[in-house]
């Protein structure tokens, strides 16, 4: 992260601080913004605000601050309190295995250091969100098959979700992190051993300056299809995962 969003990062912190006193307990940074992959002006920033208690008093507040924010690519944080983040591992594993693995504290203690992790929960949502995308792309498929600039639209937001996916499977090897430098897909591709072109084409939609023209897309979507349908299947098949 930048020096320049490392600012506006501490700015938001004081503010927080000084409208909620005691209540707040901890301010995390997680997501792009602590790795290689942030963009200063385009990659949203991510924050975890844990309270004592969350009271609608509270959320108003933190809102009333974000808001003055927004134009520095400062999504909505996520509110919750230490009981919450305890008991609910097993329902988001991706999302609190990889703030886990990558985050920045910014105020207080560090609300993750003792969250753990069920591999099989990891799994379970994986296979669930991944089925989840493949039956998505069907549907639009479906419901658009001349394949619109709204379809094309669709398939670059897709990519996002699709992306989160990726990372997701990138957890399933046991230990820290071996290479931090490597794409997600290139990790997957030797983790599974195949090679998944129209996933990486999927995820760089969102980077690219102009929609692709609609040759490129139907020249590619039988090639996503079915890798979509081999990691859905080889998700499936890996069974009662354990790292």
């Amino acid at each position: 992260m930048d020096e320049k969003t490392q600012v506006q990062v501490n700015k938001l912190a004081d503010e927080v601080y000084q409208r909620l006193g005691e209540k707040l307990k901890s301010i995390v940074l997680y997501g792009s913004a602590v790795t290689p992959r942030f963009v200063e002006g385009k990659s949203d920033i991510n924050l975890l605000v844990v309270l004592d208690k969350v009271e609608v008093g509270s959320l108003m507040e933190i809102g009333a601050i974000i808001a003055k924010y927004k134009k520095y690519k400062f999504a909505d944080p996520v509110v919750v309190d230490q009981d919450y983040i305890g008991r609910s591992g097993d329902v988001f594993p991706i999302e609190f295995e990889e703030s886990k693995r990558g985050h920045k504290i910014i105020y207080g203690q560090d609300p993750l250091a003792n969250i753990k992790i069920n591999p099989q929960d990891l799994r379970l949502q994986l296979e669930r969100e991944l089925k989840q995308s493949l039956l998505h792309l069907r549907q639009m498929l479906v419901q658009d098959p001349g394949i619109s600039a709204d379809f094309i639209s669709s398939l670059a937001q897709a990519g996002k979700s699709v992306s989160a996916q990726i990372r997701g499977l990138t957890m399933l090897e046991p230990g820290p992190e071996k290479d931090p430098q490597r794409e997600p897909v290139e990790k997957v591709e030797k983790l599974i051993g195949a090679n998944f072109p129209a996933l990486r084409w999927l995820i760089g939609l969102r980077h690219q300056k102009s929609a692709p023209k609609k040759p490129e897309v139907l020249n590619i979507l039988p090639t996503l299809h079915d890798e979509l349908g081999h990691l859905v299947r080889w998700i499936d098949e890996l069974g009662d995962f354990q790292a």
